[in-house]
């Protein structure tokens, strides 16, 4: 038995033991009235009422540290045992470099440690012979030497010792298992071996314990750690964590754990109920459900009928169709094998026609050819005979020219004379014109005030004989009231 399942072992008995008898009562200190000051404690915020707490948070324990001195010890022995599960994972490692490692681990170790590299390569060998002869056949058994040559005068003191520890139920079982005796000294030489590894072991571990800087230095080493190993260390810290935390578990708390877990598996029951009922529900759902997809089912095979009478239709009218188009394409074959032969008379016809225009042409284009070149040599001669006229011309033009220069000239000076004499005479029309706008204003209004004088007089005239006429016929009336009164 190694050191690690010892040290397991020794854990769960305290652990068990612990658990049983619960937690001690501290003793009761004497009551000493100190004057009390109140530290000042900055309010914290409220939290909100919806804030929700974790439903798991119950299954946590309460303590969050160890009140014991037994499972402080339990923890203590688990924490030294994966602190040299990880020291031994790593000798290895150490034995490998065991000169870069010298001067932090100190000459005694390094010697432990190179002892413990010899220890192991010959635990191995007889290991590794131990199977080799186990894999043999009878007849190759019996060809072999003793294997007691191999063994020291130490290792037969160990072998004694642990033959000496052996119990009979083991010397038993050996005897059954091991049949010759060459493999129970192979099997004694393993178990010897075994043993001086684990001396070797606690012997280093030992030495290492009285210089934690070595620890630190090997423990720092982790890439180097075998896969095995690491997970049997991580093993053993989730061991550790499992009991710190049946540690910190009151029994109360652990009742209340089992109530709640109670509860929950209660909860859990009424939801597979629901979920049972749901699922029947849901059953029954798809059962309706595949029976609208059965009905749909039959909708599309009869539609597929339909469609498969529909295509048989269609392949009918389409032969029906094709044959008929064969017909027609058989008429218009022999129709155009006809129009084909009059094509090809009338394209003969009109070949003799084109010959026939093409001759006709040629003579019309000579003849034309012929009336081109008469007429280009007439118009040479027209252009020539232009040539002439228009150099007698250009001659008698710049004769004009030079006239015509000399009379606008003379023109220039004359007209500058003409505007000083217009200018008087514009003068003198302008004077004339307003004289005669003057006379013409004056006697239209010796007219008009003739016509007024005339009319006033008019007027006047008119009014002197009414008023004469008026006066004359009042006396006339006048002399004949006279003479009625006198009759």
């Amino acid at each position: 038995m190694s050191f690690a399942d010892m040290a397991v072992m020794e854990t769960f008995r305290l652990l068990d033991k612990v658990r049983a008898e619960g937690p001690k009562e501290r003793p009761e200190r004497p009551n000493i009235d100190f004057p009390q000051v109140k530290p000042h404690r900055p309010t914290k915020p409220k939290e909100p009422k919806s804030q929700r707490t974790d439903p798991l948070r119950i299954l946590d324990p309460g303590r969050k540290k160890l009140t014991t001195v037994e499972s402080q010890r339990i923890l203590a022995v688990l924490d030294e045992s994966i602190k040299n599960a990880e020291v031994v994972s790593l000798l290895p490692h150490a034995c490998e470099n065991v000169n870069r490692f010298s001067v932090v681990l100190g000459v005694e170790t390094v010697l432990a440690i190179q002892e413990h590299e010899k220890i192991q390569s010959a635990f191995k060998d007889a290991a590794q012979k131990l199977s080799d002869y186990k894999n043999m056949d009878k007849e190759s058994r019996k060809s072999t030497p003793a294997a007691e040559s191999e063994l020291h005068e130490d290792d037969y003191d160990e072998l004694q010792m642990i033959e000496s520890r052996r119990t009979p139920l083991e010397d038993k079982v050996g005897s059954l298992t091991l049949i010759d005796e060459e493999e129970v000294h192979l099997s004694k030489m393993v178990n010897v071996q075994a043993q001086q590894l684990k001396f070797s072991c606690r012997n280093i571990l030992r030495l290492l314990s009285i210089n934690p800087a070595a620890v630190n230095a090997l423990r720092s080493e982790i890439k180097e750690r075998d896969q095995e190993a690491g997970s049997m260390i991580g093993y053993m810290r989730d061991l550790r964590s499992f009991i710190l935390e049946r540690l910190l578990t009151t029994p109360l708390e652990e009742k209340e754990k089992t109530d709640y877990l109670r509860e929950i598996t209660i909860r859990e029951r009424k939801n597979s109920e629901v979920i049972k009922k749901l699922s029947a529900e849901l059953q029954e759902a798809i059962e309706d459900k595949d029976m609208k997809i059965s009905k749909q089912n039959d909708e599309i095979r009869r539609l597929k009928g339909d469609l498969h009478q529909l295509e048989k239709f269609s392949e009918e009218h389409i032969r029906r169709t094709k044959s008929e188009a064969d017909k027609q394409q058989q008429a218009d074959y022999k129709n155009s094998e006809v129009k084909q032969t009059k094509l090809h008379t009338d394209l003969q016809t009109l070949r003799t026609q084109l010959t026939n225009q093409t001759s006709e042409h040629r003579e019309s284009e000579l003849a034309l050819r012929k009336r081109k070149y008469m007429i280009e040599t007439e118009v040479e001669n027209w252009i020539q005979k232009y040539d002439q006229d228009m150099g007698e011309r250009q001659a008698e033009f710049e004769d004009l020219d030079t006239i015509y220069t000399e009379e606008k000239t003379q023109l220039n000076e004359l007209e500058e004379r003409f505007k000083t004499l217009e200018e008087e005479y514009t003068r003198i029309v302008e004077e004339r014109r307003i004289a005669q706008e003057k006379k013409e204003r004056e006697e239209r209004e010796l007219a008009m005030m003739i016509k007024a004088s005339t009319m006033i007089q008019s007027f006047w005239r008119s009014y002197k004989c009414r008023k004469a006429l008026k006066n004359k016929g009042k006396k006339g009336k006048k002399g004949k009231k006279g003479k009625k009164g006198k009759r």
